[in-house]
């Protein structure tokens, strides 16, 4: 897979990031965060994985259901798109959707798998209108249940 050496990939969330090349990888576009910039939907979550998910926080062990939201949410959206060539024109994309950084979210589930499969580090940010950037911390139990995952 041939892509840009240099490519800078950023997340975050839409309340924080204000400037620079933002694209919401939300099903619904961003609307309810009032977002109407550029939409990259082929990121977004299946709506019925998420509901499940969402519906068994706090009813089943937290691992467990992050474990199912990882491996459907690579069964069913990471395994079937090329990211590289979806990314390839846009210049430093930031891949927003709601959640807050320190909260479990797919966009980081995405950036570990970028990391994992392409090499490329995805930091977390918040930007502000005068483009200052502060890079922020993500949850740490992605990267070892998906790379579980990615093994089987």
């Amino acid at each position: 897979m041939f892509y840009k050496n240099s490519m800078n990939i950023y997340t975050g969330n839409y309340e924080k990031c204000k400037a620079g090349n933002l694209i919401s990888i939300s099903f619904d576009k961003g609307k309810d965060a009032g977002f109407n910039g550029k939409a990259m939907t082929e990121l977004a979550p299946f709506r019925d994985f998420f509901h499940i998910w969402r519906d068994n926080t706090g009813k089943i062990p937290e691992e467990e259901n992050t474990r199912y939201y990882i491996e459907q949410y690579y069964n069913k959206v990471l395994s079937k798109v090329d990211i590289m060539s979806l990314l390839e024109k846009e210049e430093d994309p930031i891949l927003l959707c709601y959640e807050d950084s320190k909260d479990f979210c797919h966009r980081h589930v995405l950036a570990e798998y970028i990391n994992i499969k392409y090499g490329l580090v995805v930091p977390e940010i918040e930007i502000d209108e005068n483009f200052k950037i502060t890079i922020k911390e993500r949850p740490e139990n992605i990267r070892p249940i998906l790379e579980q995952i990615l093994k089987n």
